[in-house]
């Protein structure tokens, strides 16, 4: 059953219904050999489903799928290995993360296990899956520098390979900041944090048309802060202008809670917390980025708000900090992560030292 609810057991066959053998080998196929096990595909390429096997021309890291409709966001994907076996049937989950202004249909992305050098998609008719590269390809030089957000060392967009593909085209809008909202990735990184965050980034940006990741920050298992949600004056992270005391400046728009997007900042743990709760390390640094963004914002960690977006009007009574699933039906942050937004909340607290407020709190 679908970790986020959205499959049932029932429903997770759409082709036959018929229980896989674990690691049964694929007849004929000679998996050291280029394209035996199917249709090669590129990377970053999206390929129908219902296409057999597939074997990608380069390392095979995530797999995501889009969906011909809303009502149509069901299937199941398989892992092909390098001995001819495959592994079980597992379902595929509704990605629940998206712009104020829409989404293509898709799943979250899944990470396939170490070793496997083929996948098959089993979905309706005019689904498409795509492969991405999560570093197990050749390693990238990339110099993970920082830069300083709040007294925070982030890593920004051109550290971790944002330049490395088109797709930073969604044109920036700024309000005022009301509230922060914590996610999940839904999907294990990679060895590589930041090719894992660039596979995100091209998901998002080019296979689903946002033209950015959805994110304004992301945290990796050790801790790192990375840069999300472009177009910024200057590269400056979340923010439209670098924050001074006084009023703060707006935030950039992103993409993580379809309807409620505006003046919500977004941050995104790496990986799938369902069963396992996140690294002391990443809680540590969510809990600085909350300190941080409101001491520069003067939104209250332990207080509440009511939410309103300045397009359309709509109204939310909220937390000021809270998890994905409080706004929206889903299992977002994952349950064994989300039981943590109390403690999140109370230790932002501490040091809290509002020096500006918000421009929202002159209706701006």
């Amino acid at each position: 059953v679908s970790r986020r609810g959205f499959l049932t057991a029932a429903s997770i066959g759409v082709g036959v219904a018929a229980a896989s053998t674990v690691r049964g080998p694929v007849a004929g196929a000679n998996p050291f050999a280029t394209g035996s096990l199917g249709m090669a595909q590129d990377m970053l390429q999206s390929v129908s489903t219902g296409s057999g096997m597939i074997q990608p021309n380069g390392p095979l890291g995530y797999v995501g799928v889009t969906f011909p409709s809303p009502e149509e966001i069901v299937g199941r994907i398989r892992f092909a290995f390098p001995d001819g076996s495959v592994d079980d049937w597992i379902p595929l989950e509704a990605l629940d993360s998206a712009p104020d202004f829409g989404s293509t249909p898709a799943s979250e992305l899944v990470a396939a296990p170490e070793g496997a050098v083929g996948y098959e998609v089993d979905a309706p008719a005019g689904s498409a899956a795509t492969v991405f590269d999560d570093g197990r390809g050749a390693p990238r030089n990339y110099s993970l520098g920082s830069v300083g957000l709040l007294g925070l060392p982030v890593i920004p967009r051109a550290a971790w390979g944002a330049g490395d593909v088109s797709g930073n085209r969604w044109a920036p809008q700024f309000h005022p900041a009301q509230s922060i909202t914590i996610h999940h990735t839904a999907v294990a990184p990679g060895p590589d944090r930041a090719a894992s965050v660039r596979s995100i980034y091209n998901y998002h940006a080019n296979t689903l048309g946002w033209g950015d990741v959805g994110y304004h920050l992301l945290v990796d298992p050790e801790g790192r802060i990375y840069q999300g949600r472009g177009g910024t004056v200057g590269g400056t992270p979340v923010f439209q202008v670098p924050p001074v005391a006084g009023i703060a400046p707006p935030v950039v728009t992103a993409g993580h809670v379809g309807g409620f997007n505006n003046g919500n900042i977004g941050i995104s743990l790496l990986g799938d917390f369902t069963w396992s709760p996140p690294t002391p390390a990443a809680v540590g640094a969510t809990i600085d980025c909350v300190r941080a963004l409101c001491n520069a914002t003067g939104i209250n960690p332990q207080g509440g708000i009511t939410y309103r977006n300045p397009q359309g009007g709509a109204t939310r009574n909220m937390p000021a900090v809270s998890g994905h699933r409080d706004w929206q039906p889903n299992e977002c942050p994952g349950s064994a992560f989300y039981p943590q937004m109390q403690f999140i909340r109370d230790h932002a607290a501490r040091g809290w030292a509002p020096r500006a407020v918000s421009s929202a709190a002159f209706g701006s």
